[in-house]
């Protein structure tokens, strides 16, 4: 089989955060890679807690429990999700990482070999950008593979 002959999309990485917004993106994931036959592999990245601003210095660090509570929620819901994704006829594989969302999903999308990366966006105001920062923007302007942002129903 020559280079032009095998398939562009082989894996779709879907971050999600498990809002309504990533449950569209994943939505649109699926639709995307069923005609291709591409794999989804799904990708939630917890946060260890900032102390950017004086009121999270003053919030008590996570103990290794709630850590673990955390991480437990986070991979049934992955779990579940991944399900989802193979009752639609689709392989589906995830994944839980601790660290910056936009630089996990690069990562992730680097070591997974991935053809795309889909996201939603939650269409945040100028100062939520400015205070949290874009996850779905750094990794529109980052990302090695090309990505496809879903935007929230209006």
């Amino acid at each position: 089989m020559s280079k032009e002959d095998r398939p562009f999309l082989k894996l779709i990485l879907v971050g999600t955060d498990f809002s309504v917004c990533a449950a569209r993106a994943l939505s649109m994931a699926v639709a995307i890679a069923k005609p291709h036959g591409a794999k989804i592999h799904l990708l939630h990245v917890l946060m260890e807690p900032v102390q950017t601003f004086d009121i999270a210095a003053a919030l008590p660090y996570p103990d290794s429990g709630a850590r673990h509570e955390w991480e437990a929620a986070a991979l049934a819901h992955l779990a579940k999700e991944a399900k989802a994704v193979a009752k639609r006829g689709l392989e589906a594989t995830h994944e839980l990482r601790w660290g910056r969302p936009s630089d996990m999903i690069m990562e992730a999308a680097l070591a997974k070999k991935a053809s795309m990366i889909v996201l939603g966006t939650h269409g945040r105001s100028a100062l939520e950008k400015l205070l949290l920062g874009s996850t779905a923007e750094r990794v529109v302007r980052l990302a090695p593979v090309p990505v496809l942002t879903v935007r929230e129903k209006r």
